[in-house]
């Protein structure tokens, strides 16, 4: 899965946004969080590297990613250091959990994680617990996408990267019979899930106290909808199949959830995780 993308950084100015057509937001969140656009349609490429899109599979992929997403987080101030230097959950350790990058040469430029509804529970089950409840209540299967990050990069690569990286777990969730995704997200974002991906708001505003109170609205996707409402990223996603060599699951082995497991200990059971914050 491969594409070129252009060059140069994303500016977190409110300036700068504005000249893209990207609603104005908190500058500390615009490094973190995907831009609400009205149309990603027309997106260009120009000359640059290659971006490969894939599920991590290799104890350097799962280093890489989770030093990716602490350095962000604390540098959004989301989270406090630690001396691992990693943002590693209880969740990450799951078997039903899986990590997916966006890799230029040897280096990861963007993470993703997706967590399946499994004996931990959900993340952001912390605070809501009966959204999620009610999901189980009608036999769903979900899972909650996490722990987005990326580094700094043009807004039309950005773009490129996070369809390719989000097409991919989504064509896995469903080959494993996921029926929901579920995210928390930034209240100034929520439309752009909305309104491109089909995702439907399922809670209300709330705060996370562990993370410094950052705000956050509950939403959710349901494949069988946007099969028959067919948003705008549909065909994108859908319209052709992956090989199955490229969806097939690929959690911890036993001797990886051995050496993060001290790591992920630091998080706590119901540690929130902003998917896309």
């Amino acid at each position: 899965m491969k594409f070129v993308a252009e060059r140069g950084v994303v500016r977190g100015t409110y300036a700068r946004m504005a000249q893209l057509g990207v609603d104005a937001v908190d500058e500390k969140w615009c490094t973190m969080i995907v831009p609400v656009l009205e149309n990603v349609s027309g997106v260009e490429t120009g000359t640059g590297s290659d971006v490969l899109c894939r599920m991590a599979a290799t104890h350097h992929d799962r280093i890489a990613a989770f030093e990716l997403v602490y350095r962000k987080y604390v540098d959004a101030e989301l989270i406090s250091p630690n001396r691992f230097n990693l943002r590693v959950t209880p969740y990450h350790l799951l078997p039903t959990t899986n990590v997916f990058v966006a890799c230029e040469g040897s280096r990861i430029i963007c993470t993703v994680t997706l967590i399946g509804d499994a004996e931990l529970g959900l993340p952001m089950e912390s605070i809501y617990q009966s959204e999620l409840l009610e999901l189980r209540r009608r036999n769903l299967y979900v899972g909650e996408v996490s722990c987005l990050a990326f580094e700094p990069m043009a807004l039309n690569k950005f773009l490129l990267v996070f369809m390719q990286l989000t097409r991919l777990m989504a064509q896995h969730a469903r080959a494993y019979g996921m029926d929901q995704f579920v995210i928390a997200v930034h209240p100034q974002h929520a439309r752009f899930y909305q309104r491109f991906m089909g995702f439907e708001q399922i809670g209300q505003l709330k705060t996370y106290p562990s993370v410094r109170n950052a705000p956050a609205v509950a939403c959710s996707l349901d494949f069988a909808a946007i099969d028959v409402s067919r948003p705008k990223c549909w065909t994108s996603y859908f319209g052709s199949r992956l090989p199955e060599s490229v969806i097939r699951s690929r959690p911890m082995t036993d001797e990886e959830c051995d050496y993060f497991r001290p790591m992920a200990g630091l998080a706590g059971r119901h540690a929130p995780e902003l998917a896309f914050a």
